[in-house]
C-alpha cells in the first residue's frame, strides 16, 4: 500500500517511540519498584534491628517483661503481623501472641501475602536467641499495582499523543525523544540526577515531565534510604555505647566481688576460728556445731566468689590460639584429682596425642570442670570409669568426656549450663553450679559447641568442639 511520506514518518515515529517508551518505562518503573522494595526492606530491617538490640539486653539479663511490651506493640505498626523472641533453646520467651509463650518455635512459613524476617542475636560468648517478625507484603503488592497502572497510563497517553501529533512533529519528536532516551540510559547507569528538562505541554513534554517525576521519586527514595541507613548507624553506635557501659559496670561488679566481699568473709571465718581456738572448751556441742556451720558457709561463699571471678575472667580474657596437646592437659588434671583424693580408685582412659588449636589456659579450665565433674559424680560408683577421646562427625572433630557416674535426667537438659542451676542436691554432690556455665562460655568463645547425653544412674557424656 502506497502511503505518503508524512504517514510513513508518522508510522515510523509511532513504532520507534512505542519501542523507546516501552524501554524507558520498563527500566524506570522497574527501578522504581526495586527501590520501593528496598525502602520497605530497609524499614523492616530497621524495625528488626531496633527490637533486636532491645532483645539482646533482655536475653542477656533474662528480663523478658521489658521486651514483651515492645513485641506486643509491633503489630500496631503498618505492615507488621506477628513477632516472637526465642532464647538459645528455641523456646518462645516473648511474643505478640501471649498463647505462644513458653512454646517451642514453630516452622516459619512465607506466603504470597506475608514473609518472615529473622535476626540471630549473639554476643561475644555465643548465640543468645533469635527475633522473628512476620511482615505483610500488602505494601509491596499495592506499590506494584500502582507502578503498573502508572506505567500503563503513561504508555497509553504517550502512544496516543504520538499517533495524533506524529505526522506534524516528526522531526521535533525525533530530536526531543532522543533526550529522553539519553536520560533513561543515564538513569539505567545509576545517574539519578539527570533530568530531561522538557517543559512543553505536548506529548513529548509530558513524557519528559513524567520521566523527570519518576527520576525525582527514585532520587528521593534513595535519599530516604540513605537517611534511614544513617539513622540505623546512629542507633548502632548508641547501642554499642550502652553495651560498653554495661561491660564497665560488669567489670566494676567483678571487682567488688573480688575485693569488697572477700574482706568480710575473711573476718567471719577468722573470728569463727578464734572463737573455736580460744573459747572452744567453754562452748557446748551445739555452739561448736554452729561455729563449724558458720565457717563452712563462709568457705562455701568464698568458693562461689572464686567461681564467679573465673566466669568473669573467661568473658573478658583475650583468646590466643596455639597448637597444644590436649591429652597431656587432661592427664595433668587427672593427676591433680588423684593427688587431692588418693583413696579413690578410678579407671581413666585418655586418647593420646590429641592436638588442638586454642587457648591452653582457658581450655584447661574447661577440662578441669568437665573431668572434675566426672570425678565427682563417680564418687559413689563402684568400678568408676572416666574416658576422654575424640571422633569425627560431619567433617568436624568432636571431643568426648565420658563417665559411668550418677548421670542426670535429660528432661532438665535446658538447665544444665545455666549459672547456679544444680541437678543434684548439694548434700549428695557439692558444688556452686557455675562450672558448666564457665565451660560453655569457653567453648563458645572458641567458636565451638557443647552438648550432653545422660541417663540417671548410667553416667554422662559431654561432647564439645573447638571451632576451626
Amino acid at each position: 500500500m502506497n502511503l505518503s511520506l508524512k504517514y510513513k514518518i508518522a508510522i515510523v515515529i509511532f513504532l520507534l517511540e512505542t519501542i523507546m517508551m516501552t524501554v524507558v518505562l520498563w527500566d524506570t518503573l522497574g527501578h522504581s519498584l526495586e527501590n520501593t522494595e528496598k525502602q520497605i526492606g530497609a524499614a523492616e530491617q530497621v524495625t528488626l534491628g531496633i527490637v533486636s538490640d532491645i532483645s539482646r539486653v533482655a536475653l542477656l539479663n533474662e528480663d523478658y517483661d521489658r521486651v514483651q511490651g515492645y513485641i506486643e506493640s509491633l503489630p500496631k505498626n503498618p505492615g507488621v503481623l506477628r513477632a516472637r523472641l526465642v532464647d538459645d533453646r528455641g523456646i518462645i520467651v516473648a511474643s505478640s501472641s501471649l498463647s505462644e509463650l513458653g512454646e517451642s518455635v514453630p516452622e516459619l512459613v512465607n506466603s504470597r501475602v506475608s514473609h518472615w524476617r529473622t535476626s540471630r542475636i549473639e554476643n561475644a560468648a555465643g548465640p543468645l536467641g533469635a527475633l522473628s517478625v512476620q511482615f505483610s507484603r500488602q505494601a509491596q503488592l499495592d506499590s506494584f499495582q500502582e507502578i503498573r497502572n502508572r506505567g500503563i497510563a503513561i504508555a497509553a497517553i504517550g502512544m496516543g499523543l504520538i499517533a495524533v501529533f506524529g505526522l506534524g512533529f516528526g522531526y521535533l519528536l525525533t530530536y526531543r525523544l532522543q533526550k529522553v532516551v539519553q536520560a533513561a540510559n543515564k538513569v539505567a547507569q545509576g545517574d539519578y540526577s539527570v533530568r530531561t528538562r522538557l517543559r512543553k505541554s505536548d506529548e513529548v513534554g509530558q513524557v519528559g515531565t513524567a520521566f523527570d517525576t519518576m527520576a525525582e521519586v527514585i532520587a528521593e527514595e534513595r535519599r530516604q534510604l540513605a537517611r534511614a541507613n544513617s539513622s540505623l548507624e546512629q542507633r548502632v553506635l548508641e547501642r554499642t555505647r550502652e553495651l560498653e557501659d554495661a561491660n564497665r559496670e560488669y567489670e566494676s561488679f567483678a571487682y567488688a566481688i573480688s575485693h569488697d566481699l572477700r574482706a568480710p568473709l575473711r573476718s567471719v571465718n577468722g573470728f569463727a576460728q578464734i572463737l573455736t581456738d580460744d573459747y572452744g572448751e567453754q562452748l557446748d556441742t551445739h555452739a561448736r556445731n554452729y561455729l563449724d556451720r558458720i565457717r563452712n558457709s563462709a568457705l562455701k561463699m568464698a568458693e562461689l566468689i572464686d567461681d564467679l571471678l573465673t566466669l568473669s575472667r573467661v568473658n573478658r580474657a583475650e583468646i590466643s590460639r596455639v597448637s597444644f596437646d590436649i591429652s597431656r592437659v587432661c592427664n595433668e588434671v587427672l593427676e591433680e584429682l588423684r593427688a587431692a583424693d588418693p583413696s579413690r580408685k578410678v579407671d581413666t582412659q585418655v586418647q593420646p596425642a590429641m592436638m588442638v588449636q586454642g587457648d591452653p589456659h582457658l581450655i584447661r579450665d574447661a577440662l578441669a570442670n568437665l573431668v572434675g565433674n566426672a570425678w565427682k559424680f563417680t564418687a559413689r560408683t563402684p568400678d568408676a570409669r572416666i574416658r576422654f577421646h575424640c571422633r569425627e562427625e560431619n567433617g568436624e572433630t568432636v571431643y568426648l568426656v565420658e563417665d559411668n557416674g550418677a548421670g542426670f535426667d535429660m528432661e532438665y537438659m535446658d538447665k544444665l549450663f545455666i549459672p547456679f542451676q544444680r541437678l543434684h542436691h548439694e548434700r549428695e554432690f557439692p558444688g556452686t553450679g557455675i562450672g558448666l556455665s564457665t565451660v560453655q562460655r569457653i567453648i563458645y568463645r572458641h567458636g565451638g559447641s557443647i552438648r550432653a547425653e545422660s541417663k540417671t544412674g548410667q553416667g554422662a557424656t559431654f561432647f564439645f568442639t573447638l571451632g576451626s
